[in-house]
């Protein structure tokens, strides 16, 4: 048995807040999702495209300064000719989880632990979504999620691993091994490219910024069942 082709990584970060404040600017709460058994391949591909952006004394400054160049940075044509490259080259190498949560239809109860809100919606998008539709769903032995740990409340790296774990390993399976690490965004460039992916479809759902249409319809081949997933406490559907 060839390990590799069993083993799937997951790199994972987020655009937009869990909140109830000032709801009509902060109404979504997007995730984004790589899941990659060549994540060398990809990650090649990203950097080239760094590497052109840091052409640009702006962006040059900008990774001197914080060490990576955040998706909110970087505009969305800046971004067209990255997300090209990458499809292009790497189409049949990697697949999409766009998890949408809507905050305005979201209850008092999941706002009351970020962390717990959080484990849920990749939960539920895991059993809904990814053990349904997704192209590695029988072909996954174990399952490495990478999260940016900016982004997420501490007390979560704590328990998403041993509660993902459980449920996925011993209650409902999906594979025989599956663990969390948390890693800063900085030292993983698929981290920084899961970043640039959710601030595309945050602008794209939360900003009505047309800029992003072409990126979003680049991208929306490699999305799991090429839909996004909604979380089913949202009464709202976005989807393409």
């Amino acid at each position: 048995m060839d390990a590799e082709k069993y083993f799937l990584t997951a790199f994972v970060d987020e655009s937009g807040s869990i909140t109830r404040n000032d709801i009509k600017h902060h109404n979504y709460f997007i995730v984004a999702v790589i899941f990659t058994r060549d994540s060398r391949r990809i990650r090649r591909y990203f950097q080239k495209g760094i590497a052109s952006l840091l052409k640009s004394d702006k962006y040059k400054k900008i990774m001197d300064e914080n060490g990576e160049i955040k998706g909110s940075e970087v505009t969305e044509t800046k971004k067209n000719q990255i997300y090209d490259r990458i499809v292009r080259n790497c189409k049949d190498d990697f697949e999409l989880g766009i998890i949408v949560l809507d905050n305005k239809n979201t209850t008092k109860e999941m706002m009351k632990n970020h962390s717990n809100t959080f484990n849920y919606i990749i939960q539920e998008y895991l059993d809904k979504c990814f053990r349904k539709y997704s192209r590695y769903r029988d072909t996954v032995t174990d399952m490495h999620f990478i999260i940016d740990e900016q982004n997420v409340a501490k007390e979560a790296e704590y328990n998403l691993g041993g509660y993902l774990n459980q449920h996925f390993t011993v209650y409902d399976p999906i594979c025989n091994h599956f663990d969390v690490m948390y890693s800063d965004s900085k030292d993983h460039a698929l981290i920084q490219m899961a970043d640039f992916i959710s601030n595309t479809f945050y602008r794209n759902i939360e900003k009505h910024d047309r800029t992003s249409d072409e990126n979003v319809k680049t991208l929306s081949g490699n999305i799991c069942n090429n839909v996004y997933h909604i979380f089913e406490n949202s009464k709202k559907i976005v989807q393409k």
